[in-house]
């Protein structure tokens, strides 16, 4: 699979939205090394508008959700170069860009591509394949959604 870039995939105000929806259950937010996490259900009310457009695109590749969180990253923040192991059965990752009023944050990969955070944009990608990473956040804070997908109809 190559990487996938849609601009525009949430509106500024359903990007805001989701911040604020993390914002309002704080008290759910894990700590993972320098960032706070918040796990999602995909099911978790007043996340119709969104859960469905990514299983739309997902099932393009055979995929559907498996496991979605919205991650605050402060300043200071980065995350070195990685494969994405979350599951065995995990096929494609995503980043949806939340906000881009912040400094660095960058997402980038090992052969050199780095893409910049843009309010709304979201990339697909093997994440299990391209080792990647995100730069140190130099000023504000850095919200995303990370998602990852397991097939449709695994085979046992």
């Amino acid at each position: 699979m190559k990487t996938i870039i849609i601009d525009n995939f949430l509106s500024k105000s359903e990007c805001n939205f989701l911040i604020q929806f993390y914002k309002d259950n704080t008290n759910k937010v894990e700590k993972f090394n320098n960032t706070k996490i918040l796990v999602l259900n995909i099911t978790s009310e007043g996340l119709d508008f969104f859960t469905p457009k990514l299983n739309n695109i997902a099932k393009e590749y055979g995929s559907t959700i498996d496991y979605i969180q919205i991650v605050e990253w402060p300043v200071g923040s980065k995350k070195n170069i990685h494969v994405d192991n979350v599951h065995d059965n995990t096929t494609i990752s995503s980043i949806t860009y939340l906000n881009d009023n912040y400094k660095g944050g960058q997402t980038f990969f090992e052969e050199g591509t780095i893409f910049k955070p843009k309010l709304g944009r979201i990339l697909f990608f093997d994440g299990r394949y391209h080792k990647h990473g995100v730069k140190t956040i130099e000023k504000e804070t850095r919200y995303v959604v990370a998602t990852w997908y397991k097939k449709l109809n695994p085979i046992f």
